[in-house]
């Protein structure tokens, strides 16, 4: 299924939300990116010609201006685009500003555009493998099919320049993989194209014939530039199969799409075979004009072979100590092993940083979430044993203090005054036990009413059952002496008893039937015989 119209959908509906919240230089910027999403690069720059960069407000504006600005110079579109410092700067300012900024979609787009520089116009493969990983870094963190397919492009072409070609097709395949799901045929015949390439450093016919129809396929949906990639592809394949005449008409296809080194190359070896020197030698000298090292290398080897191929070998020495002069310079562009190594350590390093982040946080979170739970759990308990303290002292000075009047009365003297005495102090104590109890009491008057406490919480049943060692110390006392690790729920069972409930009235307060009555009170019963033995 093509999703290409559903995300250019998402894209531009969020494109006008966002833009509605800002000025008319920021509107058109946001219609430039939307554009540039649809691959409608002509219209996006046309509208970047209409924004003056002298009416930006904002370094936010300024370096959106120049992160589009970077990306489509990089198309090859138009020659007019000009900067007023080094293009190097333009992007080293774009990345630390959205480095600070927390945009993730314009830091991988800036780093992008760095990487493909340093690639391109610089040849310098290991500053562009670093941006270039950097990028693909970042790539996790957005969900963007187009900036993903020109970072896997261009990693995949890194790795082919330096010579990693089991690297390079992981990434042309990864390339492919975005290409399918966009939808997008200039992009599904770079990708093809990159893939018969790839697989004819291989030399393995079957997936470059595989290939080879899938490009020749979407000819008509292409650019003059892929066309002409393709084509020549073709021409390859043929010249492979000895099929000279098919070659040369492919080629001749391939230059009026677009002029490229490699097709003078093909062109001037076939001329070469054929005997036509003059016209090998005009083709082969317009093929060392370019300023590619790599293509003049390509020219003065292609020229060495089949100079010693035909005999000649003065010019195959000739062609052959120019190879040699541009060897060292070569060889430093390339650095195979070394781009090959920092893509790997780099890979490693954010690998290792991510889940040396993971840990730390985890054991962060897990030691916060344990001194909580334990901080909780000891306040619980010293609070809980500070009110039981409290109430088994006054319950204790309550009972001392009753016994006191008790002799006081038994005595036959005039012990008013002390026996009124003993008594405020009996009332001071209780009403401290009622203020603090206010809840429990509420809640066993409730219970003495013959009320249900089916509906109550463990919290309120807590506090009834607390409260309840004022209404009866002793016998709560000796629940502790003859039970252990008793639940709430055997604790009001058994106070319930306590208060002289009838069978009929606990099964109303417990909400419980008559059976599970006889089958906890033999439990409990069991209970204590148990401790009794013990």
């Amino acid at each position: 299924m093509k999703k290409l119209p559903f995300v250019i959908l998402l894209v531009s509906v969020a494109a006008a939300v966002v833009a509605c919240s800002h000025g008319p230089q920021w509107r058109q910027l946001v219609l430039v990116d939307s554009l540039m999403t649809q691959s409608l690069h002509d219209s996006a720059y046309y509208m970047l010609e209409q924004v003056d960069p002298d009416e930006l407000s904002g370094e936010n504006e300024r370096m959106y201006y120049d992160v589009l600005k970077c990306e489509l110079s990089q198309l090859g579109i138009k020659d007019s685009l000009h900067f007023e410092e080094p293009f190097d700067s333009v992007l080293n300012r774009c990345i630390a500003y959205y480095q600070n900024a927390g945009d993730q979609r314009n830091l991988v787009r800036a780093c992008l555009s760095k990487g493909k520089y340093l690639l391109k116009q610089r040849h310098e493969h290991e500053k562009a493998s670093t941006w270039l990983k950097l990028a693909e870094d970042n790539l996790m963190q957005i969900n963007d099919f187009r900036l993903s397919y020109q970072a896997y492009e261009a990693l995949a072409t890194l790795n082919y320049y330096s010579g990693n070609y089991d690297l390079a097709m992981e990434y042309a395949y990864k390339t492919l993989a975005c290409a399918e799901y966009s939808g997008d045929p200039h992009q599904m015949t770079y990708a093809y194209n990159h893939l018969l390439v790839l697989y004819m450093v291989r030399q393995e016919p079957d997936s470059i014939l595989k290939y080879s129809k899938r490009s020749v396929s979407l000819l008509s949906q292409m650019s003059p530039q892929n066309r002409s990639h393709a084509l020549g592809n073709l021409a390859v394949i043929c010249l492979n199969n000895n099929q000279l005449d098919s070659a040369e008409a492919y080629l001749e296809k391939a230059r009026a799409e677009h002029p490229q080194t490699f097709i003078d190359l093909r062109l001037a070896e076939i001329s070469y075979v054929r005997g036509n020197h003059a016209l090998a030698d005009s083709l082969w000298n317009r093929a060392l004009c370019t300023t590619d090292l790599r293509d003049r290398f390509a020219a003065f080897q292609s020229m060495a072979n089949k100079m010693y191929d035909a005999g000649d070998y003065r010019g195959t020495a000739d062609a052959a100590a120019h190879m040699l002069e541009l060897k060292d310079s070569l060889a430093e562009q390339m650095r195979t092993t070394e781009v090959l190594t920092i893509q790997k350590k780099f890979d490693k390093e954010v690998e290792r940083r991510k889940l040396d982040r993971f840990m730390m946080w985890s054991l962060v979170v897990a030691l916060a979430v344990l001194a909580l739970i334990a901080a909780g759990i000891i306040y619980h308990i010293r609070r809980t044993n500070r009110a039981k303290e409290r109430m088994m002292r006054d319950q204790v000075l309550i009972s001392d203090y009753q016994r006191q009047i008790e002799q006081l009365q038994s005595s036959g003297k005039d012990v008013t005054r002390e026996v009124r005495t003993l008594q405020q102090k009996i009332d001071t104590i209780q009403a401290e036990q009622t203020a603090q109890l206010s809840e429990g009491r509420a809640l066993y008057e409730r219970v003495v009413s013959g009320e249900s406490v089916v509906t109550w919480s463990k919290e309120q049943l807590l506090k009834f059952i607390e409260y309840y060692k004022v209404v009866n110390l002793a016998f709560m006392m000796q629940l502790e002496r003859d039970y252990t690790r008793l639940s709430p729920g055997n604790r009001l069972f058994l106070i319930l008893q306590d208060m002289g409930k009838t069978d009929d009235e606990m099964t109303h307060i417990l909400g419980v039937s008559e059976g599970a009555l006889r089958t906890t009170r033999s439990r409990l019963r069991q209970k204590r015989v148990a401790r009794e033995k013990g």
